[in-house]
């Protein structure tokens, strides 16, 4: 058998990855903001990659990529791509990177979310005048909203006793 710790591991996230689907059907609505939304799956991925490495990264990025892209099968695929390119980036750079400070992290969000917007209008739109403008007017925005936000999560799951909770963790 795997093993308690793997099994801890496989249930840890799934349950982070239902409260992120439960998070986006009840949730997001009320914490959009003039139409500018709280990515509450980067922050997420960013935390995961920053505390497990790349491998977890690419898995939870998969995972959560795929999941997001059931909702628009004509760009099925393309979204879990991204996710995958992001969070094996942040885990391969978590040890060449200061990433202790909690605003070092911010900005690995915030830097995250508009490269995830980028390559995934690039990739199922293409380059166009549209792009400049949904990344000025709206990404911009959204990544300067999902850090700030970000930071606070981040400095609530580092006061979490994880041990308590049966939960291997790294520091990061």
């Amino acid at each position: 058998m795997w093993g308690s710790t793997w099994l801890t591991k496989i249930i840890f996230g799934l349950l982070i990855i239902l409260a992120l689907i439960l998070f986006q059907a009840f949730i997001a609505g009320a914490v959009t903001i003039g139409g500018i939304k709280f990515d509450l799956s980067i922050v997420i991925l960013i935390y995961v990659a920053l505390s497990r490495g790349p491998v977890s990264g690419v898995i939870f990025g998969f995972l959560i990529g795929l999941l997001a892209d059931i909702f628009t099968p004509q760009i099925l695929g393309w979204g879990a791509l991204v996710k995958c390119l992001i969070g094996f980036s942040v885990g391969s750079f978590k040890d060449n990177l200061y990433l202790d400070s909690l605003y070092s992290k911010g900005g690995m969000i915030f830097f995250a979310l508009i490269l995830n917007d980028l390559l995934y209008y690039i990739f199922t739109g293409g380059l166009n005048a549209s792009l400049l403008e949904t990344l000025i007017g709206y990404t911009l925005f959204s990544a300067l909203y999902t850090s700030m936000v970000g930071m606070f999560i981040f400095l609530v799951l580092s006061g979490i006793n994880w041990s308590g909770l049966g939960v291997e963790r790294k520091s990061g």
